[in-house]
């Protein structure tokens, strides 16, 4: 198999996986599992091994809105307060970053970056896309977020806006850049089809045997149970639960090492969510790359998100 740290770099937090919005290139709509938020305690349990371990990057948000949680800033407090050392990073939709959570957000420096979802240059591509969303709502917030930000002096938390490239606002990228100006980036991602739960948009078939997400990245649910990865919404192929053990224990249990071996040998019979997933679907010739990528990315960044546009600009020719 391929090697991994001994701590997983990227740590997912599942606070909810409740969402306002139901966009079209999403699998939480129709996601089966119970719809919950995370328990403090459990919370503070996952933190406070990642402080412990000096986890890289905590990110509290997965499957669902995390800004519906309520008193979601004492979740972003404790991270401060028992993981003081770790990037902590914010996924959001926007319609709930509302001027007085901003405030609080800003103030107490809780955030090191943010990602703003908005899959659409213009207001009728926006809520076309990301249905129950209103385009201006998330727009002011997000601006004022921004603004207050400038305000304050403040260089962080820095703030990314993030689209999805479909057939649908595929014609709207240039627009995008253009009205979200004020953002320190505007990023552009390759649809997915969320390990075959949605339309897979016309992508030519292939399949490697490396995905750095087993091996870099940690998915806790809402509920304390750990999903393969990110694209296993439903938890098809749990590989522990961190209620019952720690996420060490989990990260290096035999339960992920077999999905990790399965991977690497490209069993895709018995992993029918990688058969069926996007993520891995790359050219052989990608393999050594994606295999050093979050090592280079770590002493080259800019050489390497240089690389990534690039290679990204090619899949969604």
């Amino acid at each position: 198999m391929y090697r991994y740290p001994d701590f997983p770099d990227h740590v997912y937090v599942e606070l909810t996986n409740v969402c306002n919005a139901r966009c079209t290139i999403c699998a939480t709509p129709t996601m089966q599992r119970k719809r919950q938020i995370m328990p403090m305690p459990l919370f503070r349990k996952i933190v406070d091994e990642c402080g412990r371990r000096k986890a890289k990057k905590i990110l509290p948000f997965l499957h669902g809105e995390s800004l519906l949680v309520p008193g979601v800033v004492d979740y972003f407090r404790y991270v401060r307060r028992a993981a003081p050392q770790t990037h902590v990073n914010l996924t959001t939709n926007g319609s709930k970053l509302s001027a007085e959570l901003a405030e609080t957000f800003l103030q107490e420096d809780l955030l090191d970056s943010v990602i703003v979802s908005i899959d659409g240059g213009n207001k009728e591509t926006f809520e076309r896309i990301r249905l129950g969303l209103n385009y201006d709502q998330v727009r002011n917030n997000v601006l004022h977020f921004i603004r207050r930000r400038k305000q304050l002096g403040k260089s962080k938390p820095r703030v990314s806006i993030a689209m999805v490239t479909v057939k649908e606002n595929k014609r709207t990228g240039e627009k995008l850049k253009e009205v979200w100006k004020e953002a320190d980036e505007v990023r552009f991602s390759v649809y997915f089809n969320w390990a075959g739960k949605l339309e897979n948009n016309g992508r030519t078939r292939h399949k490697i045997n490396f995905c750095e997400r087993l091996n870099h990245y940690i998915t806790i649910l809402a509920d304390g149970r750990v999903a393969m990865c990110c694209f296993d919404s439903e938890a098809e192929y749990c590989v522990g639960d961190v209620t019952h053990n720690s996420i060490y224990e989990v990260w290096h249990s035999k339960a992920f090492d077999q999905k990790r071996s399965w991977l690497y040998e490209r069993n895709f019979d018995q992993l029918k969510l990688c058969a069926n997933c996007d993520y891995i679907n790359h050219p052989a010739w990608t393999t050594p790359l994606v295999r050093i990528r979050p090592y280079v990315r770590e002493t080259f960044p800019q050489l390497t998100t240089a690389a990534e546009n690039l290679y990204k600009q090619w899949l969604m020719r």
